[in-house]
């Protein structure tokens, strides 16, 4: 079939299916029904023999015309399910069909049309905040999603039905069996709920429910979570507390989540540590907003959301291997000034890795490089490197007493990590600091919005305007990211921006660590990906010359130091030692060293203080 072709086609898949759901709705026998039904078949048939040997979003087509087969060969053979398996399966299924085939032909085909999308989709999510509100029939959509893992499933269901209060009427349940063999469709029919989606070939990330949801907000729940006193309770009290907030995240058990967003727990990760988990959850979940921290990246393993701004179409399609969707989605929201929060005060607990099947844990570490890269080149930038990889918070606090009205400049803040950790610690104390940013790379102005007061391009330390001191100044990368020039004097420069008691935080790197040294051996560079003609700073001091220039100045010597250090490895330690010189500058315990991966300078601007080097490792 021509191009043309195809989408006529699918335009009469989509007529037919809102043929079957007006005539469920009607209830009366019509005699068109069969031979609709029958066509749509035929439709699908021709569509899946037209994408049989495809890949990506054509693959998706290609499951969704046989899934649509299936649903009619179920209705046929079951006509009392008629209404939902028209509603809930059929007319979902064939436009999703429709819009994947328009984002392949129409949108994604060229660069031109990718470009044209991704902004309209930017500039449609930005324009949200000023749409006005919309009528829904439920405050919230929970949608469950299952792949077989009977035995996780009924644990997730069954959670969500002894920790939600459905008495109300205002929550609906969507029960999504995407492809399961082992009785998960058998168990969803024997729930007291009618929208259910079975599809018959798994859809790894299907997404035929968007056309279903009908609450203001949108509960993404997995078969590998398990529900918590108060947990949906908690997520609408903050999504409800500022319409900038698009997407709220619970923590959950350390291990099965990166990101920092899990915590050490008392139990083990096992069906027969549930009963003991449950009652860590009920002593851990009490709502305080001041434990509601800001993130410039979520990985969502369970999220609410709100509705109307999921529907924007923020699930890129060029994303075929999983991996990377969640970096994605945060980068469109992040840019298009909307707020992620972590919430530190629900806990809901985590198997990891069930949903999705074995088959994408064997096939991550290939992924995770292809989409990697599939990501620098939609954004210009490293979704990893942009994050900086460090959390500074605790350190703030140690060093630094937040009071009301304070000013915060960070430099170089990129996707905002540092610079959520420095506001979240303000937050915790019952403060809002004023925030400005201070951007050196053109690719990150759009990084800010959504957290800074203001923003002011600069090129060099120099260009930062002198308007008033700050208490904290930090760096969002690390130290020799920075454009600088002579280190000691950009420094010094930096300290006059300082108000009385104020300090200046740094991350510095060491290049010493065994992982560095191991990665430049390996392939030349630090683990990031770079363009074309992209030059990196690099500062023109090491870290142990840094450090004795600081020691001996006559104003910023008052200094301490938290050292970061990696998981021990020793053999990659041993590995790398003889790279190290061994003059009289090198520290006596060369492993101690090479297992540092950084380090936090602050440089007080206080007559406090003893200014003796103090160091704590982590």
């Amino acid at each position: 079939m021509t191009q043309e072709q195809m989408r006529d086609v699918l335009d009469l898949s989509v007529e037919a299916a809102d043929y079957l759901v007006a005539a469920a709705e009607r209830g009366a026998g019509d005699p068109m029904v069969a031979e609709v039904l029958g066509n749509l078949r035929e439709i699908a048939v021709l569509i899946e023999r037209g994408f049989i040997n495809t890949q990506g979003g054509r693959r998706q087509i290609y499951l969704y015309a046989k899934n649509v087969q299936a649903s009619v060969d179920d209705l046929l053979a079951h006509p009392a399910l008629c209404r939902r398996i028209v509603s809930s399966e059929i007319r979902p299924f064939v436009m999703e069909m429709q819009r994947l085939w328009m984002l392949d032909t129409e949108v994604l085909a060229t660069p031109e049309g990718r470009r044209s999308y991704r902004q309209d989709v930017m500039e449609r999510t930005r324009a949200l905040h000023q749409a006005a509100p919309k009528e829904y029939k439920y405050d919230v959509s929970i949608q469950l999603l299952a792949y077989n893992k009977l035995d996780y499933t009924k644990r997730a269901a069954e959670s969500i039905l002894q920790y939600t209060d459905f008495s109300k009427g205002n929550i609906e349940l969507i029960l999504i069996n995407n492809g399961s063999e082992d009785g998960t469709r058998e168990y969803f029919e024997s729930l007291p709920y009618t929208k259910i989606i079975n599809l018959r070939h798994n859809i790894l990330g299907t997404f035929s429910y968007i056309h279903l949801l009908e609450g203001k907000y949108y509960v993404g729940f997995s078969n590998d979570v398990v529900a918590t006193p108060h947990w949906l309770d908690h997520l609408l009290a903050c999504m409800e507390s500022d319409d900038r907030i698009a997407i709220a995240v619970p923590t959950c058990n350390e291990g099965s989540i990166s990101n920092c967003q899990g915590i050490p727990v008392p139990y083990p990760n096992t069906f027969a540590g549930l009963e003991r988990m449950q009652a860590f959850a009920a002593a851990h979940n009490h709502l305080d907003p001041a434990l509601w921290a800001e993130w410039p990246v979520l990985m969502p393993f369970l999220f609410i959301m709100r509705t109307d701004v999921y529907r924007m179409g923020l699930i890129d399609p060029i994303y075929t291997r999983g991996e990377f969707v969640d970096d994605d989605l945060s980068t469109t929201l992040r840019r298009s000034g909307w707020r992620q929060v972590l919430l530190k005060d629900t806990f809901m607990h985590h198997f990891g890795g069930v949903t999705l099947g074995e088959g994408r844990k064997n096939e991550a570490g290939n992924a995770l490089v292809e989409m990697r890269r599939v990501y620098y080149e939609k954004w210009g930038v490293d979704a990893w490197d942009s994050r900086g990889g460090f959390f500074g918070a605790e350190i703030l606090e140690r060093w630094h007493t937040v009071s009301a009205n304070e000013r915060v400049l960070v430099l170089e803040p990129r996707f905002g990590d540092l610079a959520c950790c420095l506001f979240n610690t303000y937050r915790r104390s019952g403060h809002t600091p004023h925030m400005t940013a201070a951007v050196f790379d053109e690719r990150y102005l759009m990084d800010t919005d959504y957290l800074f007061d203001e923003t002011v391009a600069v090129r060099h330390i120099g260009d930062i305007p002198a308007q008033g001191r700050y208490d904290v100044i930090s760096a969002g990368c690390y130290l020799d990211e920075l454009p600088l020039g002579n280190v000691v004097a950009d420094l010094e420069r930096l300290y006059e921006l300082l108000a009385p008691n104020g300090v200046l935080l740094l991350p510095v790197r060491n290049p010493s660590c065994a992982y560095e040294m191991d990665a430049v051996m390996r392939t030349g560079m630090r683990d990031v990906y770079s363009g074309a003609g992209e030059v990196k700073p690099c500062v023109s001091i090491s870290d142990l010359q840094l450090l004795q220039a600081i020691h001996e100045h006559p104003r910023m010597n008052r200094y301490k130091m938290h050292t970061i250090s990696f998981r021990e490895d020793v053999a990659l330690a041993e590995r790398m030692k003889p790279l190290l010189r061994g003059d009289e500058k090198a520290v006596s315990d060369q492993l101690a060293r090479l297992s540092v991966r950084m380090f936090f300078l602050g440089i007080f601007c206080s007559e406090q203080g003893d200014g003796n080097l103090q160091q704590s490792g982590k």
